[in-house]
């Protein structure tokens, strides 16, 4: 069972024209059009905001700046090889967005420190999935974001943070979400650390694939032949780079 509170449901129409009385089949079919283009231009604007959230988060932090386009891109290509349908798609990449936002909460002299965290430091990183969910219990979002966010870092075999799950525990989403977050932190210069190459970064995961359901995991290599860009930037309809006006 979730540990979060249900989620609201997918944007519906504010009234269904099979409700209106008096309204002919032209002017039921006329409402009803009206109401799924409103409902598409106010998740269109649901999306645009996330975006422009996930760009303000990384704007000051040249290490990790790119850091939740790439997640998304790279997750994106994972959820495709797993076959998932177009409301998980989307809310997968939502997640990806969003999914370091308990990071605002962690001082910044610990986010780009150089060399190893202290152990103290360490327990305040950690306590970011939490604190994302956190800040975002009063949003209503129509994608179920929170278990990405809470759990993006727990780990197949038990070994992640902050809850200890482990198996079928960890939500399909927050898996595709914390594989993909992992790719991207090895191949990609950080503080404490400088990038590694694709190869290098495979071999590391292909070590480590423990840590992740089979599926996901043989879906994470499979994507790499999907791929033509190694770090494609993955746009919604009605963003900016995204081909719209």
């Amino acid at each position: 069972m979730s540990r979060f509170a249900p989620h609201p449901r997918p944007l519906e129409p504010p009234a269904s024209p099979t409700r209106i009385p008096g309204r002919s089949p032209h002017q039921r079919s006329a409402v009803l059009r009206h109401s799924r283009s409103w409902a598409a231009h106010l998740e269109k604007a649901c999306l645009a905001v996330v975006w422009g959230f996930g760009e303000l988060m990384e704007s000051s932090d040249r290490y990790t700046f790119g850091h939740c386009e790439r997640v998304a891109a790279f997750a994106a290509d994972i959820a495709g090889v797993l076959g998932l349908e177009q409301l998980q798609l989307t809310t997968v990449r939502v997640g990806a967005y969003l999914h370091d936002l308990g990071k605002v909460r962690v001082p910044r002299e610990i986010l780009n420190k150089p060399g190893r965290l202290d152990p103290e430091e360490l327990e305040t990183i950690r306590k970011h999935p939490v604190w994302g969910v956190e800040l975002l219990a009063a949003v209503e979002l129509p994608w179920d974001i929170a278990p990405i966010i809470r759990w993006h870092h727990e780990r197949f075999d038990g070994t992640g943070y902050p809850d200890g799950l482990r198996g079928a525990e960890i939500p399909l989403n927050a898996q595709i979400i914390g594989i993909a977050d992992a790719y991207d932190a090895i191949t990609t210069t950080r503080s404490y650390r400088p990038a590694v190459s694709k190869r290098q970064a495979l071999e590391e995961m292909r070590r480590n694939r423990r840590h992740w359901h089979p599926d996901v995991y043989t879906a994470f290599v499979q994507s790499f032949t999907h791929r033509r860009h190694a770090h494609a930037s993955p746009r919604f309809d009605g963003m900016p780079g995204s081909g719209a006006a």
